[in-house]
């Protein structure tokens, strides 16, 4: 299938001379539009179906627009650049699943097509949306770095990506979150004032199962290690402050009296959010 891939269109030799090269905005669309394959629009009793053929004329995969596009968790104005690297994060989670990758292409295949196909026929007015014959300002940043520091960027791990979670995995998360959250809450308002042992056991419980529930997410152990830690950063930040505006050491709030409890608390939940929601 002829895809546009990154910043250059992937087509066959004695295809249509490249986007963006000085001619004419008529003839850029005539171009860009002989570098798609053909993109069909069926109606049905739920709206339209786009069919992404190969050039050929067989039909190679079939998805929903709007599917494909909360599958791969982009907007209507998404660039390219936000498409291939949705694709990337997608192709790096589900690794070892061959039906979910072809299910990642389609969708890939079904986003682009046609935002081409509106930009071909001028129907893209929103000057934010940039394409592969477009470089956005970063982009241009990048391309005009040495190589050694274009290679250094290309291996940088993904950011992390927010997802809905399913049941199961919210059911978990809030059983261990509740299971961990009452015994830190416990052990601060058992100790006396003046004393603040911080709930050691119970943070190192809760990064190891972050890392077990999100390496079922299919994450590599080191995504999955680096996604709790900054559950846990985002967590005790947020308690940190809480703390400096309540001072439960200095007023107790109840019979909490430990700042590490308090703060604990808090980094508790941004381990477990992070398991949740993030990949």
């Amino acid at each position: 299938m002829n895809v546009i891939c990154g910043r250059v269109a992937c087509a066959p030799t004695n295809s249509s001379p490249r986007l963006g090269s000085g001619r004419s905005p008529v003839s850029s669309k005539r171009a860009t539009a002989n570098l798609l394959p053909k993109l069909h629009s069926r109606k049905n009793g739920r709206g339209s179906m786009f069919v992404v053929r190969a050039s050929d004329g067989t039909e190679s995969s079939t998805m929903d627009y709007a599917g494909a596009l909360k599958f791969l968790g982009l907007s209507e104005s998404a660039s390219s650049e936000d498409m291939v690297r949705a694709k990337n994060q997608m192709i790096a989670r589900y690794e070892n699943q061959e039906d979910k990758l072809q299910k990642v292409e389609a969708a890939y295949d079904v986003v682009l097509m046609r935002s081409l196909m509106k930009r071909s026929q001028g129907e893209v007015s929103d000057n934010r949306v940039k394409y592969a014959d477009v470089l956005s300002p970063g982009a241009t940043v990048k391309q005009n770095l040495p190589p050694w520091a274009r290679d250094l960027t290309t291996k940088l791990p993904p950011r992390p990506a927010f997802e809905t979670p399913d049941n199961e995995t919210l059911t978990q998360c809030g059983i261990a979150l509740g299971v961990l959250t009452a015994l830190t809450l416990a052990q601060g308002c058992s100790q006396p004032p003046g004393v603040d042992n911080p709930p050691g056991l119970q943070l190192s419980l809760a990064l190891l199962g972050s890392v077990w529930l999100l390496r079922k997410k299919n994450l590599t152990l080191s995504r999955s290690i680096s996604l709790a830690l900054l559950g846990l950063s985002a967590g005790a930040f947020v308690g940190g402050a809480v703390q400096g505006w309540l001072r439960v050491d200095i007023v107790p709030l109840g019979a909490l009296s430990s700042p590490s409890a308090l703060v604990s608390e808090f980094g508790l939940v941004g381990i477990f959010a992070a398991s949740a929601f993030l990949y």
